[in-house]
């Protein structure tokens, strides 16, 4: 918590690019983590109220279609938490299941090993219900993502947008997921944490935290795109700025210092932990498919598998990079639907770009990346707004805490709405 003045700024200039291994990682006081550990709690029994109220008026309802088994202990194992049991209690299918028409149907191949693992390692410690051993790795997971999620976002925003835009990660409208039995909370905690070490050039840590993030949930690639982005942009800056001080010192002109994010002091060791760290996290991300394919023997096993889900809303499967949102829309209104996906992108772009300054280099090229991967291999549908969830660095924007009113009105609003994604997106259909 900061005083009124504090409140009031808006953007911090961006951090400086210094030589590796000179920045801290921002420590918050104890006092703010074991608050935002308390918001955390409370916010997820408020939300397990809305659970269980929700199960209660609808468990008879001819449209609830949760799947998980009988009571509210089947109602929160429903839809990918089916198969991230099996997975844990049976392991991976070596054929691929199809059905009669010879079509490769949904099964666990769709989703990564982490969450299943230690959900087995810590079953044996809480009595052996698998249930409650997941929802004991969702929940802590979940509050870890918070803690490292309100560091992360103070390595730009201020100290009140950054406490705040955690308060919001907590009772944001798709934070019931957060501890349900899906792997959305662990990956959360990895991509979070590899953010922040990306930002705080620790190459190792990224290296590592980005690898498991990668066999926790798809999504890891952006970590990739983002490094990348970051590091060609410093070097163009670098150059640019290394041409016009050569220019003005020929011409015997005053010189101006370089900006000290503008100064190429990056050694060559430096360059090449940043390629390695790259490339390992690369290979990660890329790595599931062809595990996918060595134990089934299907080179196309991952993406078959995939694109299963896909026929539900397209009537055809099959993968192609960068196509999947313009068949929804062809699918769904012809190229009307087409126009309109052309529209909502450029409209995220717009709204990226006018973002750009107050976001700083590191989130900015990491939003890109992740939209990016939504845009190049995500089916728009439902489950849209759970893969959102990866963009909450965002919600450290200081102009949604910059007033007491959008503080209330951000947090009501999002209590209410998670209230409507629980019926619609875990009731009615899976998130």
């Amino acid at each position: 918590m900061t005083t009124g003045t504090e409140a009031r700024r808006s953007t911090r200039p961006e951090p400086s690019a210094p030589r590796a291994g000179t920045l801290r990682l921002p420590r918050p006081g104890l006092a703010t983590t074991l608050v935002l550990l308390g918001v955390y709690a409370a916010s997820r029994l408020v939300t397990t109220l809305f659970l269980a109220v929700v199960h209660a008026l609808t468990a008879t309802a001819t449209w609830a279609q949760h799947d998980g088994g009988p009571g509210f202990a089947g109602y929160l194992s429903s839809w990918d938490a089916v198969f991230y049991r099996e997975i844990s209690e049976q392991g991976y299918p070596v054929e691929l299941p199809r059905d009669d028409d010879g079509q490769v149907v949904k099964n666990a191949w769709a989703f990564m090993p982490l969450f299943p693992a230690l959900v087995r390692v810590v079953r044996p410690v809480v009595g052996g219900d698998w249930l409650i051993a997941a929802i004991v790795v969702a929940v802590l997971a979940g509050a870890g993502a918070t803690l490292v999620l309100h560091r992360l976002m103070l390595t730009r925003f201020g100290a009140r947008a950054s406490f705040w835009g955690a308060v919001f990660f907590c009772v944001a409208p798709m934070s019931f997921v957060l501890q349900v039995p899906y792997a959305e909370s662990l990956f959360l905690l990895l991509m979070f944490g590899a953010l922040l070490a990306m930002t705080l050039r620790r190459w190792a840590w990224f290296t590592v935290l980005g690898v498991l993030a990668s066999v926790a949930h798809p999504g890891s690639l952006a970590l990739s795109a983002a490094l990348g982005l970051t590091w060609l942009v410093r070097l163009i800056r670098a150059r640019r700025a290394t041409r016009r001080d050569e220019h003005e010192h020929e011409h015997d002109r005053d010189r101006t210092p370089l900006a000290e994010h503008d100064r190429d002091r990056t050694p060559l060791a430096e360059h090449v932990r940043i390629w390695a760290a790259g490339l390992v996290v690369t290979a990660a991300g890329f790595a599931w498919p062809v595990v996918v394919a060595a134990v089934t023997g299907e080179r196309d096993g991952y993406f078959a598998t995939e694109s299963s889900w896909w026929r539900d809303y397209i009537g055809s499967d099959g993968f192609v990079p960068f196509t999947p949102w313009f068949r929804f829309g062809d699918a769904m209104a012809g190229w009307l639907g087409v126009v309109a996906v052309v529209l909502l992108l450029a409209v995220v772009v717009l709204g990226l770009v006018r973002r750009s300054q107050r976001l700083g280099l590191e989130l900015q090229t990491y939003t890109i990346g992740y939209v990016a991967y939504l845009v190049a291999v995500f089916l728009p549908q439902q489950s849209s707004f759970r893969m959102l969830m990866p963009l909450a660095p965002l919600l450290g924007d200081p102009q949604l805490s910059a007033t007491r009113r959008r503080v209330v009105v951000t947090i009501v609003a999002s209590l209410l709405l998670q209230v409507v994604a629980i019926v619609l997106l875990w009731t009615a259909w899976p998130p």
